[in-house]
């Protein structure tokens, strides 16, 4: 029934309130000397889909009726999304029994990892060690599905598979990798929660609403941060292994090199590696100086083992620069003035280390082998036109 008396919510006022600050947070935190409009505005999108991240990976979530949510993709782009994965998260009760069962699909590989720590950037990762499970550990039917319990002991009279859930998890996230992102086919997974448990209470509802100011500045402020510490110490122009992404819920089999990139427009650098022997998969990505990763449906911002070509003596060769060198093997840095590089070896048998040169555009064949293909203008379109079509095919949402 409608009715002339004016209603107030001041709970939503409050909520403003609490989101007012990260604008200036973060763009004084980001360190840009006179950030011309479009910066201000690119930071701008960022600190509102970090908002957007807040409500969908916080505030929404329920331990005790847990479902998967988005967590980091191009509309979400923090934290150096790999643009090999998709990335979904969801809360658990420590306390809790919960199953996942699904449809296995055929992309390289699905992890499922514990993670012990709410608010990235605010109260932190702990010292518990993040676990991590692989859907391919489990019993795979015919037709594809899986089941498994996640709970602190396993069930009474349960034969099946079972994953231990550890005490100090509040939270998981799924990871799925795909190298071939038009035809490979996700993995499809429900969670339940199986144990009665009280409903959420009105004040730990209150209490996520309230984080979501803090969620939304300590998420772009951590990448920030840690795009500045590979700065001053990886290096400029350097691929050098890193124990620090590991520290901070990082895959534990996987090894990554990161370093920051900083040259001119009319500039490049050749990244060469050997392979290891063995590796279940491997990528390259170039992200901006927030570490946000560089628009990989639209450009060609990374590369893995199905878009990259290898050399005659089986090196890998790459080119990062803004001008399209003319290569197979480019990675595009946009217009960013500085930025990171990451390599990662996924369960590799061995960890070759790369070295990085640093040219002009118009010279980067003198450090390519001298039978090294042309690519044409269509040939980039097409690829172009490939990644846009592929990331749409995979599971984001």
């Amino acid at each position: 029934m409608m009715t002339d008396k004016m209603l107030h919510m001041p709970e939503w006022n409050a909520m403003l309130e609490n989101i007012a600050p990260v604008g200036d947070q973060l763009i004084n935190r980001w360190g840009r000397s006179d950030p011309s409009a479009d910066d201000r505005r690119d930071l701008f999108r960022l600190a509102l889909s970090a908002v957007a991240n807040g409500y969908l990976s916080h505030v929404a979530l329920d331990p005790a009726r847990p479902t998967w949510t988005p967590c980091w993709n191009i509309s979400m782009n923090m934290g150096g999304p790999c643009p090999d994965y998709t990335y979904r998260t969801t809360d658990v009760d420590p306390r809790g029994t919960y199953r996942l069962s699904g449809f296995r699909g055929t992309n390289r590989f699905v992890e499922i990892g514990q993670q012990s720590y709410e608010l990235l950037g605010h109260e932190g990762p702990t010292s518990v060690k993040p676990m991590q499970h692989s859907i391919d550990d489990l019993t795979i039917a015919p037709d594809g599905s899986f089941s498994v319990i996640l709970s602190p002991d396993r069930p009474a009279g349960h034969d099946g598979d079972w994953w231990p859930l550890q005490p100090a998890t509040v939270r998981l996230l799924l990871r799925q990798c795909a190298v071939d992102w038009i035809n490979e086919t996700d993995a499809r997974m429900a969670i339940e929660r199986l144990d009665d448990c009280p409903p959420t209470t009105s004040e730990e509802i209150e209490r996520r609403i309230a984080n979501l100011g803090p969620w939304a500045e300590g998420m772009v402020r951590f990448d920030i941060d840690l795009a500045r510490w590979y700065r001053e110490n990886h290096g400029l122009n350097v691929l050098t292994r890193s124990k620090k992404i590991e520290s901070i819920g990082g895959m534990p089999n996987q090894v990554y090199y990161d370093g920051a990139y900083e040259i001119d427009d009319d500039e490049a650098l050749v990244i060469e590696t050997a392979l290891p022997r063995s590796c279940l998969y491997w990528s390259l990505l170039v992200a901006d100086d927030r570490f946000s990763t560089v628009d990989w449906a639209n450009r060609q911002s990374s590369l893995n083992e199905a878009q990259a070509r290898l050399d005659s003596d089986g090196k890998l060769r790459v080119v990062i620069s803004r001008l399209d060198p003319g290569v197979q093997n480019w990675m595009d840095k946009a217009d960013n003035p500085w930025g990171i590089i990451q390599m990662r070896w996924k369960v590799p048998s061995d960890a070759p280390d790369a070295t990085v040169t640093r040219c002009k555009v118009a010279d980067v064949r003198q450090y390519l082998p001298s039978d090294t293909p042309a690519y044409s203008a269509r040939e980039r379109a097409e690829a172009i036109r490939k990644r846009r079509v592929g990331y749409q095919m995979r599971l984001h949402w």
